[in-house]
């Protein structure tokens, strides 16, 4: 015969991250804050490619 039990202590539970911010307000606070931080550098990468590019990548996608 087979004895089986169930444990009482929180074994299973999951272990919180001592490294996760103690609340996710804060953490979205920081991060929209890096955002705009960056916002404008990033509008600076947006490329308008000329119609002779994107024919080029057209006919090389078609090989």
């Amino acid at each position: 015969m087979t004895k089986t039990s169930t444990s009482k202590n929180n074994a299973n539970l999951p272990i919180q991250n001592m490294f996760q911010s103690i609340t996710d307000n804060e953490s979205d606070a920081e991060i929209d804050l890096f955002y705009d931080q960056i916002k404008s550098k990033l509008d600076g990468l947006i490329k308008n490619p000329s119609e002779d590019v994107i024919s080029k990548i057209l006919a090389y996608s078609k090989r």
